[in-house]
């Protein structure tokens, strides 16, 4: 009988202590959500970012070179431009070229552009009427375009200067596209360039530099 009894007291103090270990489980984990749920020292957070203005274009093909050459004695002139034509009835040991100019806006602001040449056809190549010429084209569709609200381009092939044809090279700064966009794909524009080499023109090595200048829109 007192070994029955005392197994229903162990069974009952046992029950007791898993009570109380209960009850102090509940009352720790309600005393630790009050701590944690209080209330925010501060109440907002901040992200900061500093993003600067970059006005930037660049000549990713930079050189047209005919090589060597020269006018056959039988012609007057020879013509020469970016879009393959090496007249061989005229010309002699020019290197045929394929590929004009291609100048790219790097930067993240729309840009208008001005063109200008350091050397006129006479100065250049010298002689009886000698041509350097000029034609531009839109690398990437609407490249360029007119200015509209909010300072972006408008979807404006037409706004490119010297398209369709060539024309006279200018020695003064002269504007070629008005709003030059930045976002790829539509952001170059490609220079063919075209001479015509006389017969009296200069010999040996001739070069002329062409200078694009970005001027934030």
């Amino acid at each position: 009988m007192e070994q029955d009894l005392s197994n229903k007291t162990l069974a009952i103090l046992l029950g007791v202590s898993i009570v109380i270990s209960l009850g102090g489980l509940i009352v720790f984990l309600t005393t630790g959500g009050d701590q944690i749920t209080g209330a925010a020292t501060s109440p907002t957070a901040i992200a900061r970012i500093n993003i600067t203005s970059r006005a930037s274009i660049n000549w990713t093909v930079y050189t047209i070179d005919w090589g060597t050459g020269y006018v056959n004695e039988t012609a007057q002139y020879c013509v020469l431009n970016s879009e393959g034509l090496n007249d061989a009835n005229n010309c002699s040991n020019f290197t045929t070229v394929y590929e004009g100019l291609r100048l790219e806006n790097d930067g993240n602001r729309v840009v208008a552009v001005n063109f200008s040449s350091n050397a006129s056809a006479a100065q250049f190549i010298g002689g009886t009427d000698p041509w350097f010429q000029w034609k531009l084209a839109n690398n990437e569709s609407d490249s360029c375009g007119n200015v509209q609200a909010g300072n972006t381009c408008s979807l404006n092939a037409s706004a490119l200067q010297y398209q369709g044809s060539y024309n006279t090279v200018s020695t003064a700064p002269i504007e070629v596209c008005p709003c030059f966009k930045f976002q790829n794909p539509n952001d170059t524009i490609n220079v063919e360039l075209q001479v015509k080499v006389p017969s009296d023109s200069y010999t040996g090595v001739r070069e002329a530099t062409i200078t694009a200048v970005a001027t934030v829109v």
